[in-house]
Order: structure tokens, then sequence, then C-alpha cells
């Protein structure tokens, strides 16, 4: 399956229209739940797709929005994902300090800083949803996969 995809993964749980909004620094309204599939794979603009657990939540959105999340307190990943053109965007910080970067297009690494975070010689999609299911802290038995998203319209 390609992806073609943005999100942010924060490890803290937001469950209120509030705090999603502070986040993504836009109004937002609630329409519907939706499953991992329609969540990651059906994108219509101007729609974010929530997750959340305990301890982390997953927002998933069209390829091509980014968000300064350079001065968040808790650890953070922004990333975008495009096997249709082969670019690939990650964005880890911690308690606003940049862990690490790593931007490629077309095989070609347009922008390395720090390290950790994720193996660049696995498949990135791989990766992320790896630390999905870190940052959600699910048990053995759960992942992402099974994941239930509540569906904001953004306004």
């Amino acid at each position: 399956m390609g992806y073609n995809l943005g999100g942010l993964l924060i490890r803290k749980k937001l469950e209120s229209t509030v705090e999603i909004e502070k986040l993504l620094k836009e109004k937002v309204t609630y329409t519907e739940e939706v499953g991992f599939e329609d969540a990651v794979t059906s994108f219509k603009e101007n729609v974010v797709d929530v997750l959340h657990t305990e301890k982390g939540t997953l927002l998933v959105y069209e390829l091509g929005r980014l968000y300064d999340i350079s001065d968040r307190k808790e650890e953070v990943i922004q990333f975008m994902v495009s096997d249709v053109s082969d670019t690939y965007y990650f964005e880890h910080y911690n308690k606003e300090e940049l862990k690490r970067k790593y931007i490629t297009s077309e095989g070609e690494i347009a922008e390395d800083i720090g390290t950790g975070s994720f193996n660049i010689e696995e498949d990135v999609i791989d990766e992320i949803w790896g630390l999905t299911n870190q940052f959600l802290q699910y048990e053995s038995s759960e992942s992402v996969f099974e994941g239930v998203f509540k569906r904001y319209q953004i306004r």
C-alpha cells in the first residue's frame, strides 16, 4: 500500500478539542469516528483524524501541512510520507530540543540533522508505525492498526 499523508505523534494524551486546536493553531469541529484504513488512506482537505491512548496521541492529515512543533514541552514527532513522489519528512523534538530531522526526496537526502529516532535503512512508514506504537504505549496485543480515530474538520 502506498501512503500519502502527514501526521504528528505526541507523547501526551490530547483528547479535548481545545488541546487539539492549541496544537494545530486552527479551529476544529468533531464530525465522526473512523477506522485506521479510512484515517490513513482517504484524505479530504482540511480534515484531521486523531487517535489517543492514556499515554499519547497520533494526528493524521493530508500531505503538505506542516506545523511548528519546536515550542512543545513534550516529546513530539512530525512526519510526511509520500510513497507516490518518494518524499519523506521526519522531525523529532523533545522538550523544545531538535533531536532529529530527516528529509529525503527521490532517494536523495535533502536534510539530515541529529541521530536516533529511527533507522534510515528501514522503510520510513514502518518506522513511523513502530514509533506510533511506542508513543501510544499499546499493550503487546494491540496496535495503531486497530485504533478508532476521531475525525475533525479544520475550519
